[in-house]
């Protein structure tokens, strides 16, 4: 008789096995950093999905904070504040708490690869204390004033909060099922078999994801090649409330990548670098991300920013940190008319770099 737990954990280790041979087959002949950090990403994947496949359900919701520091994935933005909580359509979920001074707070509904609603501040009705209420349900409750729809395919929320300051005082976010149901039962082989498979299915799943995408933005360096108003980024747990613009940048050590553009109005902006793996480089110690309260522009709301390994004495400067390759994202939150495309191109350091005034 087959036993269910050591068929699901062969199967896991075997997965897991089978992604580091990926990560060796795609950094082959690249930069052995790389590859290095592959498996970081791996382990940082896994950690993530441990969590969310092994420890949550969807019948005793909690809201869980998806990134930081040292776990992080799919165009992670560090100015932003994730949760995340699993859902199952069959039942309704009431999400409840109060604002703090975050600029920018989404409740999101995906299925796979895919939006299926979406609920914003400024389409919520909150009262004067900043205190909210949004349900989740087939059907909307009658009476019901912030409601996100659950369709067949709803299996994950995810809300968002921004801020441009690092003192964050975010908002207090709580779930709970509309029907109280009874304490979780014990556990059994069965069950766990289930969540040792899904663990696997999903480490490889976001690992293919991000190949993906990283392997289409790198054909063409140095260029704008993503446009999420053109190129699906859905499966990415985008949010429809963005634009994003960018591309890779891959530079000499004696050479920079210059961004020029005009500042979008909208809620809030910035640029970021990433890695092969898409996560977000190291903001705790390199200025990795300017946000549109850092960057400095010229009186008619124009930018120019470099990206370089040193400061190359521009105002606005990315610290790729030696890294000669990686992804470069503007990212746009609620723009308001046309915006412009900025415009990349490769420059040569300067000799040294001088002092900004």
């Amino acid at each position: 008789m087959t036993d269910p737990l050591q068929s699901a954990w062969a199967r896991l280790t075997a997965q897991m096995t089978l992604a580091g041979r990926r990560i060796d087959a795609l950094t082959e002949v690249r930069d052995s950093a790389e590859r290095a950090e592959g498996y970081r990403f791996l382990t940082r994947v896994m950690s993530t999905m441990i969590e969310f496949q092994m420890e949550k359900a969807e019948e005793w919701p909690t809201l869980a904070q998806v990134m930081f520091s040292t776990r992080k994935f799919y165009a992670d933005n560090p100015d932003t504040l994730y949760h995340r909580a699993p859902l199952n359509p069959r039942l309704g979920y009431r999400v409840y708490g109060q604002r703090g001074n975050e600029l920018y707070l989404a409740f999101c509904v995906y299925g796979p690869n895919r939006i299926l609603a979406n609920l914003y501040d400024e389409e919520m009705v909150f009262d004067a204390n900043g205190r909210f209420e949004p349900v989740l349900s087939a059907q909307r409750p009658q009476d019901c004033v912030n409601w996100l729809p659950l369709g067949n395919a709803a299996h994950t929320l995810v809300t968002r909060q921004y801020f441009t300051e690092q003192h964050w005082s975010p908002a207090q976010l709580n779930i709970a099922l509309l029907e109280p149901s009874a304490p979780p039962l014990l556990s059994t082989e069965q069950m766990m078999a289930r969540r040792l498979f899904g663990l696997g299915e999903s480490i490889t799943r976001m690992l293919q994801t991000t190949e993906l995408a990283s392997t289409d933005w790198l054909q063409r360096p140095n260029q704008v090649t993503i446009d999420s108003t053109v190129n699906s980024l859905a499966n990415l747990f985008a949010t429809p409330d963005n634009q994003y613009v960018g591309g890779w940048y891959r530079l000499a050590d004696d050479e920079m990548l210059v961004m020029e553009g005009i500042a979008p109005t909208c809620r809030y902006w910035s640029v970021q670098l990433y890695s092969r793996w898409l996560e977000s480089q190291d903001y705790l110690n390199r200025q990795v991300i300017l946000n549109h309260t850092q960057v400095r522009l010229e009186a008619d709301r124009s930018f120019r920013i470099a990206v370089a390994a040193r400061n190359p004495g521009l105002p606005n400067w990315l610290d790729t940190g030696g890294n000669r390759e990686g992804g470069v994202i503007l990212r746009w939150l609620l723009p308001e008319g046309d915006t412009q495309h900025p415009t990349f191109r490769v420059e040569k350091l300067p000799a040294f770099s001088p002092k900004l005034p």
